[in-house]
């Protein structure tokens, strides 16, 4: 990320001594300014930081949404009840300098792609699809890292059919901060695609900065990081997405399915995300209706194949169908766009 201007709104001494002091560290120019100038800045900075002391003020300007807004504050009750009026992430301090220094530091200079597949409700397959594109790339020869971050998923190595395989799971990166060097030798590999699972038995919660620091190491390592956040809202779901460079939404075909996408749209804010609806039986939204919705593109549809669950269930690779709708022949289709 190359210089960029970064606005600080806040009363605090010390949100403005934190924040400013790591936007210089990192060569960025940060301007402070009141809560009634905010909004001639709204579009113009890169990254927004606001004290939790005018978190109110901000929030009655009723801004339009954006991202990278950050509340910044050590008064953690505050921080929660002005989050979702301004769309925005919370910074606590002091615990919260690590991160603040890494949200301004951005992606990983690594030439390896992040793409995210989100699931726009429970049950749309976007693990399975994301574990297709990650094998479908790996056949088209490139390094592929298939990454879940699913608190509640219970562990994509076992839909893969490989929880028995040695290697590291989020756990082991538990510490993770800063720049890690390759870690690729400590991770299991399944069907020739490098994986990073959940464990199952510990309710450990990963933390934002462990993420920016796996994913960095991981960037720098393959061409393609396929991630998995999960629909648990989790800090390192939300840090996942911030990174990633291409978001797929994979959303029901049905009037509950579109509107669970929108929830999950409001929720995650993912930046210019794309969406793949998943075909059911006998039900047909129309294109144009989703995408009126959800205010987002859609650039597939995947026809309903009961094969797939049976698959995960098993812990077998899905087939790749090369059909009209098929998985392999949209995985073919969303990859050709990377």
């Amino acid at each position: 990320m190359g210089a960029t201007e970064v606005v600080v709104v806040s009363g605090l001494g010390e949100v403005r001594e934190v924040v400013t002091t790591a936007a210089a560290a990192l060569g960025h120019r940060a301007v402070v300014c009141e809560p009634e100038a905010v909004a001639d800045r709204w579009h113009a900075g890169g990254t927004v930081f606001i004290g939790v002391d005018s978190a109110a003020e901000v929030a009655a300007l009723e801004l339009p949404r954006r991202d990278r807004v950050y509340l910044v504050g050590a008064d953690s009750g505050a921080a929660a009840l002005w989050s979702v009026p301004l769309g925005a992430e919370v910074i606590l301090l002091p615990q919260g300098r690590a991160w603040l220094s890494s949200v301004l530091t951005g992606p990983s200079d690594g030439s390896g792609e992040l793409l995210a597949v989100l699931g726009g409700s429970g049950g749309v397959g976007a693990s399975t699809v994301a574990a297709a594109l990650a094998w479908r790339a790996s056949e088209r020869g490139r390094s592929v890292a298939l990454v879940d971050l699913d608190r509640a998923g219970g562990g994509i190595d076992l839909l893969l059919g490989g929880e028995r395989e040695p290697g590291w799971r989020w756990p082991r990166f538990a510490a993770a901060d800063g720049v890690l060097g390759d870690v690729r030798e400590f991770l299991p590999v399944i069907d020739g695609v490098t994986v990073l699972s959940t464990a199952r038995g510990t309710d450990l919660e990963v933390g934002r900065e462990s993420v920016t620091a796996v994913l960095g190491s991981l960037q720098r390592c393959f061409d393609l990081v396929l991630l998995d956040p999960g629909r648990g809202w989790s800090p390192a779901g939300r840090e996942a997405l911030r990174l990633a460079g291409r978001t797929l939404l994979l959303v029901g075909g049905c009037v509950r399915g579109v509107a669970a996408g929108a929830q999950t749209v409001r929720a995650f804010g993912p930046p210019a995300a794309e969406v793949v609806v998943r075909r059911l039986p006998g039900v047909r939204v129309p294109d144009d209706a989703i995408e009126d919705s959800l205010g987002l593109p859609v650039v597939a549809r995947l026809r309903h194949d009961p094969s797939l669950v049976v698959a995960a269930e098993r812990g077998e690779r899905p087939g790749l169908s090369r059909r009209r709708g098929g998985l392999g022949r949209v995985c073919d289709q969303l990859l050709a766009a990377s």
